[in-house]
């Protein structure tokens, strides 16, 4: 995988939607622009989502050019155990990538899980094996609706089911017919936005 769509980083991290696209928008992590056809998207690399991990879990509390340093730092040294950006702030690694990790493979579980083919319902996703759309699981869930309630009305699915589909859609949002959540794989690399390296402690 070259990276991951700013929606996908979202359900990975925790973070809203909203706030991963201000983090690229304001450069506080790199990105990759991709094109597929006419379809251009701005992909996360792996290695940029242990930032917003880390934006999540509270250092997105701290001031812009210190989260800034403090990437920076992440990214220089990925595999550091922890980033010390002063005496009084110290950035531990455990837990944001124990929880990272947990939760990419989740998303991959569930894009095995889920299939869009022409002839299933015109290529909505659905979960593979039937002809439910995780959208409608996913939409069930928002308004309420227990598992339980769920499961007596496919019981041809299971919990894990109705668990993968809602964090699918989660990480590929419906959306108007024009508009990509997933990058084909004839997706090509046409600019990478990188992060400064100066300053690194």
């Amino acid at each position: 995988m070259t990276g991951f769509t700013p929606s996908q980083a979202a359900a990975l991290t925790g973070l809203p939607l909203s706030a991963v696209r201000k983090a690229l928008d304001l450069a506080v992590i790199p990105f990759r622009l991709m094109r597929a056809g006419q379809t251009t998207q701005r992909v996360v690399p792996r290695e940029a989502l242990l930032c917003l991990r880390l934006e999540q879990l509270g250092v997105g509390s701290l001031p812009l050019a210190q989260r800034k340093r403090i990437y920076r730092s992440v990214l220089a040294q990925p595999a550091a155990e922890e980033w010390r950006e002063s005496e009084a702030v110290v950035i531990r690694a455990e837990t944001a990538r124990a929880s990272l990790n947990v939760e990419i493979e989740k998303l991959r579980r569930a894009e095995e899980r889920v299939v869009r083919a022409p002839e299933i319902l015109s290529g909505t996703p659905v979960l593979k094996g039937t002809r439910i759309p995780v959208h409608l699981i996913a939409e069930m869930r928002r308004l309420g609706a227990p598992v339980a309630e769920i499961l007596e009305s496919f019981p041809a699915i299971s919990e894990e089911d109705v668990e993968l589909a809602v964090f699918y859609a989660q990480a590929h949002p419906r959306r108007g017919a024009r508009l990509r959540t997933r990058l084909p794989r004839s997706a090509k690399l046409i600019r990478e936005e990188r992060i400064q390296a100066a300053d690194v402690r």
